[in-house]
């Protein structure tokens, strides 16, 4: 890995991937900045949500450019909108669920969220964003997946 010391530049074009039920592009690899930082566009429907699970050893902040999503913690909630961004600490448990259709650029660093989005996801032609939750098949790559990129799985998604 080459020394991350000229600027990273993140293309708008790039292969779509299928993450779960989201609509997921890498758009700055880990790759390219020596492994400091990822950036990944996210478009997610309407009613997304995640387990509560921890990245052990990567900060992760949702910048909202669409749409609204709530970060849910053991104390409390916060609900950001277009515009909004929130950064969730490394080794907090945290989920998210999309209360309106949104977009988001998501960066962790270190980096390892890219890495963790092209392993569980599926290359895809088509660019719409899913509208049904994710398969079965997909949330046990999650599971089985997750450890190996520093994830960790505690619990059910939040109940509305």
């Amino acid at each position: 890995m080459a020394t991350f010391s000229t600027p990273a530049i993140g293309g708008a074009d790039g292969q779509a991937y299928r993450f779960l039920d989201t609509l997921a592009y890498v758009r700055v690899p880990g790759t390219a900045t020596d492994g400091r930082l990822s950036v990944v566009d996210l478009r997610m429907r309407e009613g997304h949500t995640t387990p509560m699970h921890v990245h052990e050893d990567a900060d992760e902040a949702f910048h909202v450019l669409e749409g609204e999503l709530t970060a849910h913690r053991p104390d409390g909630t916060n609900t950001v909108t277009a515009g909004e961004s929130v950064v969730l600490p490394r080794g907090e448990p945290h989920a998210v669920v999309v209360e309106s259709q949104a977009r988001a650029v998501v960066s962790t660093t270190p980096a390892g969220f890219d890495e963790f989005v092209t392993a569980v996801g599926e290359p895809t032609d088509d660019e719409t964003v899913p509208t049904e939750p994710p398969s079965e098949a997909a949330i046990g790559r999650v599971e089985e997946l997750g450890p190996e990129h520093g994830i960790s799985i505690r619990g059910p998604p939040p109940r509305p």
